[in-house]
């Protein structure tokens, strides 16, 4: 089910409002756009987030490991039924360490939003990187 153009605009916003916290570093504004519950994954295989205190620990992890100097959402997909929506998107995230070249990551996220009656809530996100040892047209590695 489709949103009207302004929830879709709102959950746009609110994906926004993320990857520019984010990059600025800013826990306080991404604490406020997670919900308690947030649960999710990163792209790593230790990156398992069951709460919200969960979520606050991989986020100062991330920021103490790179300097994020880019995230971007593309191509987003956005679907709801009432107070909830549901978000797929390509997402690009330039970033440095340790002062080194910029670096690129382009993976995939979906996340599930719920409308609280004034913001919306990120109540789940998964981000992941397409598995390198897959061919193109392939299902499964080795194929």
């Amino acid at each position: 089910m489709k949103l009207t153009p302004d929830r879709e605009a709102e959950v746009i916003a609110t994906m926004e409002r993320y990857a520019e916290a984010y990059k600025k570093k800013d826990i306080t504004t991404l604490s406020e756009i997670f919900a308690p519950d947030i649960t999710g994954f990163g792209s790593g295989p230790d990156e398992i987030i069951g709460n919200h205190r969960d979520f606050i620990r991989q986020i100062r992890r991330d920021i103490t490991q790179a300097d994020i100097l880019a995230v971007v959402f593309s191509d987003q997909k956005i679907f709801g039924d009432g107070r909830v929506a549901w978000a797929t998107s390509e997402s690009t995230m330039t970033f440095t360490v340790n002062g080194s070249k910029k670096e690129t990551l382009c993976g995939r996220s979906t996340m599930v939003l719920r409308d609280t009656g004034n913001r919306w809530l990120i109540e789940q996100l998964h981000f992941s990187l397409p598995y390198g040892g897959q061919a193109e047209g392939q299902s499964f590695p080795g194929a």
